[in-house]
């Protein structure tokens, strides 16, 4: 459902027109979302320990519903604050429903399933983005009135919240019948150990760092991948809104087979390199060239194909079980804490880009250079999860489904001991000093994102 707030990027042009808004501002629009989700993540899994899956997810579709009504509402006000405050909302629903997603796959499914059923529901989210995007601009136009793709989206999340509550109904059918192993296990999934997180491997923090940059590349610019089509190529509206929905379309059909290729072939960090460069490559044509658009998305697409279920599938490798849930929630925060930044970045350059007529206040020149250095340093930290993978974790990321038996084995060990370290007495004598250093280097930057959402908010 929350894939559906990918139509608001169509509406790029429309809707700083009718609120009086710079792209600065509609950069700090867009990263309201992403800026709630630095913690959200994590603070979910809590939630979700001390209420269940069931009340959580009725909370958070609630709360995308609430949020996408009042945005909708604002598109008649034309109040900027209002559609701030409804993104906001949409924000903090959003970040807890994918904790729950993702809790209720892991009580569900084991094994190799749970990367084919992780692979379905990007799969999924990826249709819902692509029919999102292409359909805005139509349903607009079709009515007269911008808002109207708004209320659109209001009325799918409403649907989605009243499924919600059959499937709550449901669950709790269930749960009476359900042995109280069954139930604990569920609970457990995502409880968050503040030791865990000083304990965490090299490899799992150069994933962090890899969800921040090239997954705050691949939010960024799929928020203003329409605007850019238009502007640069000279596409009208309706095109414009297809052709960035090609971006969306390589995920539908390549993820179900990545799933399977992943639990097979491994090949994890090779993809993630091809993906980072592939990211980098499309930046590079869009931005630069006169190349056919579709071209260029179509590459960007594939990236954003290859690119998230490799780096979730091989944290899920590489952390216990018991740790995957804190993991995970992190890994969601910092890609939310780079798509906020990058969001912002992306906004100052274009209102600094030319102003001429022709041009008006959205150049795409700067922007589009941003995007290819971003892309040129997330090659660079996926090359060195290659070889760290490589020299020091018996290239399990990469080992295929006979290997991999050999390699967890071989690093057997040093995942289950950190649930070792946290459990003793003296475990503050595990803890090595650079172990804070990641916790505090998110922090930063963390509170960096909330500082710039706050000044190009007011």
């Amino acid at each position: 459902m929350t894939e559906f707030e990918r139509g608001f990027g169509q509406q790029h042009q429309r809707g700083y027109q009718e609120l009086d808004i710079t792209n600065t501002q509609y950069g700090a629009l867009q990263s309201t979302v992403s800026a709630v989700n630095t913690v959200l993540p994590i603070l979910g899994g809590l939630f979700i320990d001390a209420f269940g899956t069931t009340s959580g997810s009725l909370l958070a579709t609630f709360l995308i519903m609430l949020g996408n009504l009042i945005i909708s509402i604002s598109t008649h006000s034309r109040s900027f604050s209002t559609m701030v405050g409804g993104r906001i909302l949409y924000g903090l629903g959003s970040g807890a429903i994918t904790v729950v997603q993702e809790t209720i796959l892991g009580s569900w499914f084991k094994g190799k399933g749970l990367a084919i059923t992780i692979a379905i529901q990007i799969t999924t989210s990826r249709i819902a983005s692509f029919l999102s995007m292409g359909t805005a601009i139509p349903v607009a136009n079709h009515f007269g009135f911008y808002g109207a793709a708004f209320w659109a989206n209001f009325l799918v999340c409403a649907l989605s919240f009243g499924i919600n509550l059959v499937y709550m109904v449901t669950m709790r059918r269930i749960h009476r019948s359900a042995p109280d192993r069954i139930v604990s296990r569920l609970r457990s999934k995502h409880r968050f150990n503040p030791r865990l997180v000083l304990f965490f491997f090299g490899l799992y923090w150069l994933f962090i760092v890899e969800s921040f940059t090239l997954g705050g590349g691949w939010n960024s610019f799929l928020h203003i991948n329409s605007e850019l089509v238009k502007l640069r190529f000279g596409a009208n509206d309706a095109v414009a809104a297809w052709s960035a929905s090609v971006s969306q379309i390589m995920p539908i059909f390549l993820v179900p087979f990545l799933g399977w290729f992943f639990d097979v072939f491994g090949l994890r960090t090779d993809m993630l390199v091809m993906s980072a460069g592939l990211f980098t490559v499309s930046m590079a044509l869009l931005g630069f060239t006169m190349i056919n658009p579709l071209v260029g998305l179509v590459i960007f697409s594939i990236s954003l194909a290859l690119g998230p279920l490799a780096e979730i599938t091989a944290i899920s490798l590489i952390l216990p079980n018991s740790s995957l849930g804190t993991g995970l929630g992190i890994y969601k925060s910092a890609m939310n804490t780079g798509s906020t930044i990058v969001d912002i970045v992306v906004g100052v350059l274009q209102d600094r880009g030319s102003k001429t007529l022709e041009e008006t206040a959205h150049s795409y020149d700067y922007a589009m250079a941003f995007f290819v250095a971003w892309g040129l340093l997330s090659t660079f930290v996926a090359v060195t999860v290659f070889f760290v993978d490589r020299l020091k974790w018996n290239s399990l990321l990469r080992s295929n489904s006979t290997q991999r038996r050999e390699a967890l084995h071989a690093v057997k060990d040093r995942i289950n001991r950190p649930m070792v370290y946290v459990t003793a007495s003296n475990w503050r004598d595990y803890v090595h000093p650079w172990s804070y250093t990641p916790l505090i280097v998110l922090s930063v930057t963390l509170v960096i994102s909330w500082i710039l959402f706050a000044i190009k908010l007011a």
